[in-house]
């Protein structure tokens, strides 16, 4: 370990995050007293407990009360939420959730096209439970929407590579729950589910334009019933508003 001089706590979080990334550290082993810390830097307990909650934050310690912080290698899903958490501000704007939703097309179609290649019947058979929970869902938005995120991160499980579960789960997933809700929940949810069989089939058929064909105009759609409830808010005053709003979702 470094000897090091007076330091602030930042400096000192970079310090013990090298070393654990290093090994000094191992998963499982408890950092340094809070004494030996500030002996070893020569701080006070203040600034040791303000880099070690920047650990926290690093997710590479777990804090509990009354214990010594315990050292913790985070998932790709982890850190990712992290960086997610960062950039909710800027995804809650319309310019900001446009973006997402790019680049939500570029990731699931390559996926999908790489799936109707090389998908196992099991990974498509984690496709299909999903798409069975989310029919015994269609009238209930939350608990369909937890299926729709399953049947997506199914799809993104089809490469075995952590990255793009990870990318699913840190920013795909809450992107789905964050919509608002559509003004017809039934008749949404219903093709919604319609076309996720409709991938999975052609999946099945090794057809891979048909299933980037079906899932663009899927995800596309979404995107655009979402811009249209920004742009046309329903009017209370309106007599036959809702039946009109319907339409956009039908």
């Amino acid at each position: 370990m470094r000897e090091i001089g007076l330091l602030g706590s930042t400096d000192i979080a970079s310090i013990l995050a090298t070393e654990v990334h290093e090994g000094v550290y191992g998963a499982g082993a408890m950092l340094p007293s809070e004494r030996d810390l500030c002996e070893r830097f020569g701080v006070g307990r203040t600034t040791i407990r303000e880099a070690v909650k920047q650990l926290e934050a690093m997710r590479l310690v777990d804090l509990r009360k009354g214990h010594r912080p315990r050292v913790v290698y985070p998932t790709l899903t982890q850190l990712l939420s992290s960086i997610s958490d960062a950039s909710r501000l800027f995804f809650r704007g319309t310019e900001g959730g446009a973006h997402m939703e790019q680049a939500r097309l570029f990731l699931e179609t390559s996926l999908v096209r790489y799936a109707a290649e090389s998908a196992t019947p099991a990974q498509i058979g984690r496709m299909v439970a999903a798409i069975e929970r989310a029919d015994r869902a269609i009238d209930d938005l939350p608990r369909f929407r937890d299926a729709d995120v399953e049947f997506h991160r199914a799809l993104a499980e089809v490469p075995g590579n952590p990255i793009f579960i990870a990318l699913h789960d840190a920013f795909v997933g809450g992107l789905m729950r964050a919509r608002p809700n559509p003004r017809n929940v039934t008749a949404h949810n219903r093709r919604s589910n319609d076309e996720h069989k409709g991938v999975v089939q052609a999946l099945m058929a090794r057809d891979a334009e048909a299933a980037v064909a079906i899932l663009t105009t899927h995800l596309a759609r979404n995107y655009s019933i979402y811009v249209n409830q920004v742009l046309t808010p329903p009017d209370p005053a309106a007599p036959h508003a809702d039946t009109k709003l319907q339409a956009v979702d039908n």
